[in-house]
């Protein structure tokens, strides 16, 4: 399973959420955000490719969007998006053999662990704080992902930024606004990108 994908992207949704008023102050990407991922890719591709007993995933990744990108990309599935840059940071920790057995089993439901999100947001003239509970399901049939659910849960935010995360998360989990899209990113993560990666 593409647990990195499920997080990053799942903090994102986060983002797509806050339909609020914003002027840009310019989060900047932090200086060790991009080998962050990469480490964490580079242990999650092994566990998936390799499929070898050992330790389980744990990463701690940051990952700054624009935005400019987070607009264009919510514009693309008719939603809006007034604020600025976010910046969203995560511990995150997945069992091994979870993600073994959603690959090898003809049927699995690979369940993370609640999960925190902390995000800062750009709002008008101020970045706000959020933290968001996170407890994604991935349904897997014949080692592919079939169905996710983010699991939003409990949230820690200003009110009218909490109802609008809220909503967003019950629009994708029922409609899948970006389900589908998450879904692909997954099978391509596990069944293209990294064996390439580890090939290199």
């Amino acid at each position: 399973m593409h647990a990195l994908t499920c997080a990053t992207r799942a903090s994102a949704s986060l983002a797509l959420a806050l339909a609020l008023s914003a002027s840009a102050l310019a989060l900047e990407e932090g200086k060790d955000e991009k080998s962050q991922l990469e480490a964490c890719e580079r242990d999650l591709c092994t566990i998936l490719v390799k499929r070898e007993a050992g330790s389980d995933l744990q990463c701690s990744l940051q990952k700054t969007w624009a935005g400019s990108k987070i607009k264009q990309g919510v514009e693309e599935k008719k939603l809006t998006w007034s604020l600025g840059d976010v910046r969203c940071s995560i511990k995150l920790q997945v069992r091994r053999q979870d993600m073994l057995d959603a690959l090898g089993k003809p049927q699995f439901e690979l369940k993370l662990a609640t999960h925190k999100v902390q995000c800062d947001v750009e709002r008008e003239k101020e970045v706000v704080p959020i933290s968001v509970a996170l407890t994604p399901r991935v349904q897997f049939k014949d080692g592919k992902a079939a169905k996710v659910w983010l699991g939003i849960g409990e949230i820690q935010a200003p009110a009218v930024v909490k109802g609008a995360i809220w909503t967003a998360a019950q629009l994708e989990d029922t409609f899948g606004v970006v389900h589908s899209d998450l879904i692909k990113e997954i099978n391509r993560f596990v069944y293209e990108r990294c064996p390439k990666r580890l090939a290199q």
